[in-house]
């Protein structure tokens, strides 16, 4: 005898559990009798988006089935037979309260309610498994229809799919290789746990059917009971590379890359061949440690962070500069025409590129042109135009407290000395007189000609020994071509104290005057 058929209570308890169960159940269950709603469990209400079941029992079924959907489901519960026949399981749009639809499957029970006869829907929500099949379609859809090769391998090194895109990088027929060894495939030894053990992703050669050599980057993946390797033709890129290193290599102008840290990644020959410099070389690190010293145009060392290539980390802007380099090995100097760039502007760790001319020969031609254009050619002295631009520094100085002294300088008897024993003697002598009168100066007087037999001393800090030093080197004999000569000169001297307001071309135009004042009477004497 069943524990249910004399036992009410049994039969009870065996109720809740069935209650319990469809309560908990995560599939929609819904009975509706004569089209009428009569029951739906907890799962049903929330996928009509209901919260009692007030809002749901009494309603027709059709409430919330789509119009495409009901003729089907009409003719599914026409065609159940007895008592406890069930549909087939069926694909079912469901309308919610708030008008959302549902793709559920739906399976149609006859049973009763109350003593006569009613129907149970029991439905599963198919929206992720849609979305999963959808997902697969789109996935088989981008094998089929993507660039790149993409090879299904068996655990025991066969192929088990070939794309189309696979048929055209190799040039094989995917009837041809499909069951066959993987590496025959390719064209050269192909191990999938190989490439796994090497991080997954290597740089290969492969070959086409007619021997042609592939550049491909190989990925692989573990599957299922297999791999899945991806292998994209960077043919064409690879060549690409190589013409672009080639044209890099043969530039006159050089080419360094650095990265983040400060190490040469990456330098062209022309780079290796002025800087002394090699790939995986810190830059970064002590100046002593590198072979070349670096100089502004100023002549003053440049400190690390003044470097091009270290404002433009610092910025992340274009730097440009003129430096000089002078090679430790031999000692070799260049002058470099430099500019520094980010590669990835906006990334932190990006590299910077620094590309330079050697611009040596003209630099040189230009300073040798500057100074030709300031000094004089026979003596190398300033000349007018740069000692009035010095003097008139001077004059500026803020913090000039002493009264600075001009002594204008002019040779009485070169002319004679000319006329005796011609220019070639004379210009001679102008060169001792230059030179004397530069060694009798303190470091801070300067010197200059302005033009024939003139000369101009300027003294910043006051006066002190400077006469005497002048007139004594003036006055010592000298031995030029052989021959034992004198100079005679005569020397006008002009104090101007820190509140003179008189301009550099005014104080030399005075000092003019009192040069030729200085000569009637005394030759050699300052006043």
């Amino acid at each position: 005898m069943y524990p249910g058929e004399c036992d009410p209570s049994g039969a009870l308890d065996l109720a809740a559990r069935y209650r319990m169960l469809v309560e908990h159940t995560p599939d929609a269950i819904v009975v509706h009798q004569r089209g009428l709603i009569v029951f739906i469990n907890s799962s049903g209400l929330r996928y009509l988006r209901a919260d009692s079941v007030d809002r749901i029992l009494g309603r027709p079924i059709t409430d919330f089935i789509a119009p495409e959907s009901i003729g089907p489901m009409l003719s599914r519960i026409e065609a159940l037979g007895n008592q406890g026949g069930a549909s087939a399981p069926s694909e079912a749009t469901v309308v919610a309260l708030d008008g959302s639809t549902l793709t559920m499957e739906a399976v149609s029970v006859r049973t009763s309610w109350n003593g006569e006869p009613a129907f149970q829907v029991i439905m599963r929500d198919l929206t992720e498994h849609k979305a999963a099949q959808d997902a697969l379609a789109h996935q088989a859809a981008l094998v089929e229809h993507v660039s790149d090769a993409i090879i299904g391998v068996s655990e025991d090194g066969t192929v088990s799919s070939w794309n189309p895109a696979a048929e055209s990088v190799y040039g094989r027929a995917a009837s041809r290789v499909l069951g066959g060894d993987v590496s025959a495939a390719v064209g050269v030894p192909c191990d999938p746990s190989a490439i796994l053990a090497a991080g997954g992703r290597v740089r290969d050669t492969h070959r086409r059917s007619d021997g042609t050599a592939l550049a491909v980057m190989v990925s692989a993946a573990e599957m299922d009971r297999g791999f899945v390797l991806v292998c994209a033709d960077q043919t064409a890129v690879r060549r690409a590379e190589e013409h672009f290193t080639a044209v890099v290599e043969s530039l006159d102008r050089g080419v360094v890359v650095f990265d983040h840290t400060g190490h040469i990644s990456s330098a062209n020959l022309a780079a290796k061949t002025v800087l002394d410099v090699h790939v995986g070389l810190a830059t970064s690190g002590p100046v002593q440690s590198l072979p070349f010293v670096v100089h502004g145009t100023d002549g003053r060392p440049i400190g690390p962070d003044e470097h091009p290539v270290a404002l433009t980390r610092l910025s992340g802007e274009p730097s440009t500069a003129v430096i000089g380099i002078e090679r430790r090995r031999d000692g070799r100097k260049f002058w470099l025409s430099l500019t520094a760039t980010l590669l990835d502007p906006g990334v932190p760790t990006s590299a910077i590129v620094a590309a330079f001319s050697d611009i040596t020969e003209q630099y040189r031609a230009g300073v040798e042109l500057e100074h030709a254009a300031t000094h004089d050619h026979l003596t190398g002295l300033p000349n007018r135009t740069l000692l009035l631009a010095r003097l008139d520094n001077e004059l500026a100085r803020p913090a000039r407290r002493r009264e600075l002294a001009v002594l204008y300088i002019d040779l009485d008897n070169f002319k004679s000395i000319n006329d005796r024993h011609g220019h070639a003697v004379g210009d001679a002598v102008l060169g001792v007189v230059a030179q004397r009168l530069t060694d009798a100066l303190h470091e801070n007087s300067f010197v200059g000609r302005i033009g024939g037999d003139e000369f101009v001393v300027v003294v910043p800090d006051g006066i002190g020994d400077e006469a005497h030093r002048v007139r004594t080197a003036l006055s010592a004999r000298m031995s030029v071509a052989g021959r034992t000569l004198t100079v005679e000169a005569s020397v006008g001297c002009v104090l101007v104290p820190p509140s003179d307001d008189r301009t550099a071309l005014d104080i030399l135009n005075d000092a003019d005057l009192e040069m030729y004042r200085a000569k009637p009477a005394q030759p050699y004497g300052i006043r």
